[in-house]
This record gives structure tokens, sequence and C-alpha cells, in this order.
């Protein structure tokens, strides 16, 4: 059931990545529709927290966009082999603002869009993950487009952690 509702939200939500171009076919959308979350325990990723080696060579964002909007969203490739792994390094790569260590949860998938690298002809969805830190005011979401890759820094207002 969740693979069909996968298909028919990929087959009529579409949009276009930034990681090869910011432009949207479907209009801007501040709150877009997130759906299908995968209803894993937050012990899941406390566990990719400890076991997934940060990503290295990471920079700091100068577009206050970057990685918080869909047309923006961060690229990490690894569709075919390592999708989900690329975007657990990347997480572990991130700080909040003086160097807290984050807690992230995938909140689901949003905004179809077309790309050479996706699935069932040439789409993909982003997915949405929602970081916090002690003593952040509320959740940051963070759009990860996990068939592209593109550079790969940490939003405005994060930092990164020490190698």
């Amino acid at each position: 059931m969740k693979r069909i509702f996968y298909l028919l939200s990929l087959s009529t939500v579409l949009s276009t990545s930034a990681c090869k171009t910011a432009k949207t076919t479907s209009g801007t959308n501040d709150k877009p529709n997130i759906t299908g979350s995968t209803n894993l325990p937050q012990s899941y990723y406390d566990n990719a927290r400890q076991t997934v080696a940060p990503a290295a060579g990471l920079a700091i964002a100068t577009d206050p966009e970057y990685g918080v909007t869909q047309q923006k969203p961060i690229c990490v490739g690894g569709i075919t082999d390592s999708g989900a792994r690329n975007q657990q390094s990347y997480l572990n790569a991130l700080r909040g603002p003086g160097g807290e260590e984050i807690s992230y949860r995938r909140r689901g998938s949003c905004c179809a869009f077309k790309t050479p690298n996706g699935i069932i002809g040439g789409m993909g969805m982003l997915d949405v993950y929602e970081v916090t830190w002690s003593g952040s005011a509320k959740p940051m979401l963070l759009y990860i487009n996990l068939y592209d890759q593109g550079p790969q820094l940490a939003p405005v207002g994060l930092t990164l952690a020490k190698p």
C-alpha cells in the first residue's frame, strides 16, 4: 500500500530539484505536504548518529534558503546504493548554532521532481528531516535529495562537527 501511495505521489506532484536547477514547475510552496513517514523509532536515528561517520569537507552555506526550502535541497546522492547512509553521514556532520549535538528524525517525503537519477520515469522525492538541539526553540526542517549529488553545506544557522 505504501508503494502504491508513493508511486501516486510521484506521478501527481511535479517540481524540479535545486541541485541542478532552482526552477520549480508547480510554483512556490512554503509549506509542502509531507507524506509517507517511515515511523521508525528515535532509537534508529540515535544509533545512526553513533555508528555512521560524519561527512567530511563540508562548509557553511551563505544562502539562507539552502537546505531549508524545497527549491534548494541538500544533494547527497546515492539512491542506488547508499542514499540513506549518505543522508545520515551528512546529518551527523551538523551541529547546532553553538556547536550543540543535534538530534534528527525523518518526517517523510515531499516535493516530487524530475531527475535523470530518479526511479520510475526519472522521478524523485525529497526527504524531509526534522533537526533539533539543546535550546532550540523549534525544529528546523531540512530538505534532502538522495538522487543527485551537489555541494554539501551546513544550512545558515548551523555549524559543523569538529574533525
